[in-house]
């Protein structure tokens, strides 16, 4: 599983998308999962290539990553916010999506990338599995709730 129960963070307090990158981005460093550069390249990527999408119901998930040649070991950051933050929508990026919920992909190999996304939209599409991963309030519920739908 690519989520470690150290790098799940509920109810972060933060003012933007850029803040809440920048947290986890270091976060992420700190452990040496990813190199000194990651930061600054999910940045420039987000501005490119968006990742947010409005689930509905008052629900928007962001999913930052770049490339995996910023990355020493394969992880996800995971954080809900305590109140929305806006991020550009990954289906136009003119448009901006209140996200509460974060997942910060840093994949080592760049073929467990495209499986993994695949697998957090299918979780995404999941209105009940997103509810209880909202609801919970400490990071091993957090993480029994991603084993129980198979996000690995």
């Amino acid at each position: 599983m690519f989520f470690d129960k150290k790098i799940i963070n509920l109810e972060v307090d933060v003012q933007s998308s850029t803040e809440i990158i920048t947290k986890l981005a270091n976060e992420l460093e700190s452990k040496n999962i990813v190199k000194d550069s990651y930061l600054e390249h999910v940045l420039a990527r987000e501005e490119e290539f968006p990742t947010a999408l409005d689930l509905g119901d008052g629900v928007g998930v962001a999913i930052p990553h770049t490339d995996s040649e910023y990355v020493n070991t394969s992880q996800i950051a995971l954080a809900t916010l305590k109140q929305p933050v806006s991020f550009k929508s990954m289906v136009n990026k003119d448009l901006d999506v209140k996200v509460i919920l974060v997942f910060m992909i840093a994949m080592s190999k760049p073929h467990e990338q495209s499986q993994l996304l695949s697998n957090l939209m299918t979780f995404c599409q999941n209105k009940k599995a997103v509810k209880e991963l909202l609801a919970v309030s400490n990071a091993n519920d957090a993480y029994e709730i991603l084993n129980k739908y198979d996000l690995n």
